[in-house]
């Protein structure tokens, strides 16, 4: 008997089409861009502090087992991503595979929820473009894990693996940020800058890696050229974040420094 490949499995029925997916990514979007605004409007914000906390810990412990899950099923191999993927796709290892992606499929709408505090926090401003286009982009990507990927198997794992170590850190740091005082809040103020960082480098990694395995692993062409489209756009929209939010800051701080040295040394005279 022939090992099972991804053909074979019958999926969850909310998952094997892209109906329920769409449908709530059209919720989500009016949720946070017209009616929870809307409902926000007269009212005071919601502190949420113990749903903040509750859900960053979440968070990192999904993320931790996707690491965990993702080291296993592909056997630590993936951890050399210039190579393909040469693991026996053994009825185990697909059941492990799928259930992996099923979990992450919710794990990435529960994501969606990050959204929804900053309206009801009335921090619309938080609720950027980049912002809604990272979390709507993330879910279909796992929904093109679970039913077009035929060709590059445990190999599309990488990113999500990434991803994932991403998450770990920026979590802990929400999670920090939620239980601690101002001045920690403040003192932790450049780990919010290196986070960006890592995103982008990982952004960066990913279109490498994800070059690799089209050019030597064979994959969809729709597949990645829809992958590497919405990477493009993600590196880019982090890259715009960091310039205005803190190399603009950094400029203004230096030309303030300026100003008040030139000021100081005008007394002086």
């Amino acid at each position: 008997m022939d090992a099972p490949t991804t053909q074979d499995f019958d999926h969850p029925a909310v998952m094997s089409t892209p109906w329920f997916m769409l449908g709530a990514l059209a919720i989500y979007l009016l949720l946070v861009t017209k009616l929870g605004p809307s409902y926000m409007h007269a009212r005071a914000p919601y502190e949420l502090k113990k749903l903040i906390i509750v859900h960053n810990i979440v968070q990192v412990i999904s993320c931790i087992f996707v690491v965990y899950e993702i080291l296993h099923i592909t056997e630590y191999t993936i951890i050399y991503f210039w190579r393909c993927s040469v693991l026996e796709e053994t009825p185990e290892r697909m059941k492990r595979h799928f259930r992996l992606a099923y979990f992450l499929f919710w794990l990435k709408l529960s994501e969606l929820m990050e959204t929804m505090i900053f309206v009801l926090r009335k921090k619309q401003s938080q609720v950027t473009k980049l912002h809604v286009f990272h979390h709507i982009t993330t879910v279909t990507l796992i929904y093109m894990l679970i039913n077009h990927n035929r060709k590059n198997g445990c190999d599309a794992l990488f990113p999500i693996l990434l991803n994932s170590n991403v998450h770990i850190i920026m979590y802990m740091y929400y999670l920090t940020a939620a239980v601690a005082d101002k001045s920690t809040v403040r003192a932790l103020m450049p780990v919010k800058k290196s986070i960006t960082v890592i995103q982008m480098t990982q952004f960066i990694l990913i279109m490498v890696h994800a070059t690799f395995v089209s050019m030597n692993c064979g994959v969809d062409k729709k597949v990645f050229i829809y992958f590497i489209f919405v990477i493009m756009l993600m590196l880019y929209g982090f890259y715009d974040f960091y310039r205005s939010s803190y190399q603009s800051s950094q400029r203004r701080k230096s030309e303030a420094a300026a100003a008040a040295a030139a000021a100081a040394q005008a007394k002086l005279r």
